[in-house]
């Protein structure tokens, strides 16, 4: 068996915290004692990404004071920048031995999920993704992680109904970047393609850090792709419409995944360029209902309208977990099994998502959506 850093990690994750060992692998951390921990990359490549995690989870917070904390006292909150995934363990320890945290939110980014959420492991505290989507997060056997929102396979799955739904026949491409998040989607989208027998006429990969993607779109040009799925950052996103647009190109149709695709700052950069491009995650704000409060309260407290979704995904598994950790009396200890024992119909959270985690700790209430770019807004498909 070859030995992989992954593996590493979840083994010695296993063998270093003997006292959680309990019979129904409940945590033993002990009750909040001090702040929440939070853990987000707030400068480097994904800087946009956190920012705007992170005023979602403030959001959060905001409300639950407002109803009363959690045991009875204010929630607050201790904030680690790690800007890339080598800093990601180091803060999680600084959050843990310094600040005593007793509960770490995270994360805006696979790559700093992973080793974030290892070191949660390893020290016994419970780590609770909010918005990253690898698939491999939830798959490594941890006790103390649960992740609130979606998985990378709920949007391979949405994309491959709507490719064989509606465009069968067609040339389809598929360009990502090989960063966790791109590559964990575009693993899966390859998988449930093969199994719709929906074929791929061309995928290719190219580095995270990568913008100049002159090579890549010539490719699929050449190719003669007529429907492109993209996977990609905020560069990535604006690499490809530079490098189309000087070859003269641009696929039939765009469904992009990723942070560059959810963003405002992208539509806004791109302008009527960008109009048509579809979009698969996270619910945006809706006009009405209980997200349309949290359009206000973020625009009230921010100045400007939210960026992207992954605010308002931030604040319903923030507010979840806070909510549910006030009904344990604060006590940390308790947090995990009560989050397992949830069972919210979709639709019981702010954003549409429900409650309910498996057995890797995934919440299956939460979900994605196929929503598209027009004037400038993500409106639901």
């Amino acid at each position: 068996m070859r030995l992989t850093r992954r593996t590493l990690l979840s083994s010695a994750a296993l063998l270093a915290a003997p006292a959680r060992a309990l019979a129904d692998g409940a945590p033993a951390a002990p009750p909040v004692p001090g702040p929440c921990g939070v853990v987000l990359p707030l400068s480097g490549m994904a800087a946009l990404q956190g920012s705007e995690v992170q005023r979602g989870i403030e959001l959060a917070v905001a409300a639950v004071n407002q109803a009363g904390g959690v045991g009875g006292q204010a929630v607050s909150l201790a904030v680690a920048d790690a800007p890339a995934a080598a800093q990601a363990g180091a803060a999680v320890n600084g959050l843990i031995t310094n600040a005593h945290a007793a509960l770490v939110l995270g994360s805006a980014s696979a790559a700093l999920s992973f080793p974030a959420s290892a070191a949660a492991e390893i020290a016994g505290v419970p780590f609770i993704e909010l918005t990253a989507m690898a698939d491999g997060i939830c798959n490594r056997g941890f006790h103390f992680l649960l992740r609130t929102g979606p998985a990378s396979a709920m949007a391979a799955a949405l994309v491959a109904r709507t490719l064989a739904a509606n465009y069968a026949g067609r040339v389809i491409g598929l360009l990502y970047n090989t960063g966790a998040d791109g590559l964990a989607f575009a693993q899966a989208l390859q998988a449930a393609l093969a199994a719709a027998k929906l074929p791929v006429q061309l995928a290719v990969g190219y580095p995270e850090d990568q913008a100049d993607l002159f090579d890549e779109a010539g490719r699929l040009m050449r190719a003669k792709v007529e429907v492109l799925v993209h996977a990609a950052g905020p560069d990535g996103v604006l690499g490809l419409h530079i490098a189309a647009g000087l070859q003269g190109w641009r696929p039939g149709t765009l469904i992009g995944f990723g942070a560059g695709y959810g963003l405002r700052d992208t539509a806004a950069a791109l302008g009527a360029g960008f109009d048509g491009t579809f979009y698969v995650g996270a619910p945006f704000y809706a006009p009405s209902g209980p997200a349309s409060a949290v359009h206000d309260a973020y625009l009230t407290r921010y100045g400007v309208p939210p960026r992207s979704a992954d605010s308002l995904t931030a604040y319903v598994g923030t507010r979840l977990t806070l909510e549910t950790l006030a009904r344990q009396g604060g006590d940390a200890g308790k947090l995990l099994p009560a989050l397992r024992a949830l069972s919210l119909p979709t639709g019981t959270l702010a954003n549409g998502f429900g409650a309910s985690f498996d057995l890797r700790g995934q919440n299956t209430g939460a979900f994605v959506a196929l929503q598209q770019w027009r004037g400038g807004a993500l409106i639901p498909v």
